[in-house]
Order: C-alpha cells, then sequence, then structure tokens
C-alpha cells in the first residue's frame, strides 16, 4: 500500500510516517508540504490512499485543493486532517467526496479506523459530527429499532436509491452524473428530493444513512 501525506507541518508527515509504519506491514509512504508537489506525485506514482492536511499556506491547500483532488483522483480515497472541528468544514469536505475526516485532536486508532474504513470503499465520520446532527440521530434510532433497507427504499426512487448508494461511496455530484449517465443538474434534482423524502438536511447526513443501512455492503455483496 502506497500512502501519500500531504501537510505543510514536517514533523506532522514525520509523525504519520512513523504511525503508519509502525501499524501497517508492506507500506510505502510519501510524504510532501505542498499540494503542488502532490499533484505531482500522483500524476508520476500508484497512490493507494491520501491523508491531506485542509489548510495549507498559499494557495496549495483549502476546500479547493480538497474538492479538485475529488474531482480529479475520484478512485482515489482521500482522508482529510485538519485541527479544525467545526461540523461545517467536516460536511463540506465530506460532501466533495472525502472518505473521511479526521482532526488532529482524535486519538490515532481514529486515524486508523478511517484508513481502513477507506480501503474498503466505507466512510469514516467523526462521532462529533453524527451528534451534532439531530435528523440523523433520529434516523439512525428508526434504523436501530427496525427500520431496514426496503422501508427506506419504499420512500424514494429507484433512482434516489441509486444516488443515496453513490453518495455512500463517497461521489460527488459531477462523478454520480458521470456514472448513471444523468445531468448534473437531474443528479442534484433528485438528491434534494431524495433528502427530502427522508428527512434530512444534506449529502452528509445521507452517506451516514446509507453507511447505517450497509448500502456500501449491499453493493460489493451484488458485484
Amino acid at each position: 500500500m502506497h500512502v501519500l501525506i500531504v501537510d505543510d507541518h514536517a514533523f506532522v508527515c514525520l509523525g504519520l510516517k512513523a504511525t503508519l509504519s509502525e501499524e501497517f506491514d508492506n507500506i510505502e509512504v510519501t510524504t510532501t508540504d505542498h499540494g503542488d508537489t502532490a499533484l505531482t506525485i500522483l500524476a508520476q506514482n500508484t497512490i493507494d490512499l491520501a491523508i491531506v492536511d485542509l489548510f495549507m499556506p498559499g494557495g496549495a491547500g483549502g476546500f479547493n485543493f480538497i474538492e479538485m483532488l475529488c474531482e480529479s483522483y475520484p478512485k482515489l480515497p482521500i482522508i482529510v486532517l485538519s485541527a479544525t472541528e467545526n461540523p461545517a468544514h467536516i460536511r463540506k469536505c465530506l460532501d466533495f467526496g472525502a472518505a473521511g475526516f479526521v482532526t488532529k485532536s482524535a486519538p490515532k486508532d481514529a486515524l486508523f479506523d478511517a484508513i481502513s474504513k477507506a480501503l474498503t470503499g466505507e466512510r469514516y465520520v467523526p462521532a462529533s459530527l453524527v451528534e451534532s446532527m439531530p435528523e440523523v440521530a433520529r434516523v439512525m434510532d428508526e434504523v436501530d429499532s427496525g427500520a431496514d433497507i426496503e422501508i427506506i427504499a419504499g420512500l424514494v426512487t429507484q433512482r434516489q436509491m441509486d444516488i443515496l448508494l453513490c453518495i455512500t461511496q463517497g461521489r460527488s455530484n459531477k462523478q454520480i452524473a458521470r456514472e448513471l449517465d444523468l445531468s448534473e443538474n437531474t443528479v442534484k434534482v433528485h438528491v434534494s428530493a431524495m433528502l427530502r423524502a427522508l428527512g434530512l438536511s444534506n449529502r452528509t447526513q445521507a452517506g451516514i444513512l446509507g453507511q447505517k443501512l450497509g448500502l456500501s455492503e449491499t453493493s460489493e455483496s451484488n458485484r
């Protein structure tokens, strides 16, 4: 497994590299402190996972960089690692298609969990984000009380279920449009209708619900 770490703090890169090397066998870790260099590395190497700092100085980081990476490398699991714990920042990165978001204050086991999920096509969402969204908590309670995928499917169309699966897998609207052969505007309409039908407020909540329902596992078993 070849992992790329992008962080402008050298000690963070060194610490992460050492931590990952201790936890995972047969791992190769490449580090860089700049987004432009990261793009060169991605173009010249086969990278299995990227761990990217959110806020880096200059024009080499930030939300635009995360969005561009997710759009340019849709099959690359990208975990955002950041000091911010702002739910809006976390949701924004996940909506772009990041495979996970880990705060720098979280224990290292959280990063390991995020990596394991990302490599199997799942999404890692911090517990703090779920707890901050009452709509998600309510839907999760309903699922735990017996509401299953058939009940959820009865609330939306088959096309919206297809889109829910894509969202659970971390796809952006543009990626969903390509995969399902739809216009991006049509995808947006379906997403809005699906969220209303399920009583959710945003894509991140939909992704959490899809993960809870095991949509990624169902997709894998049908292949």
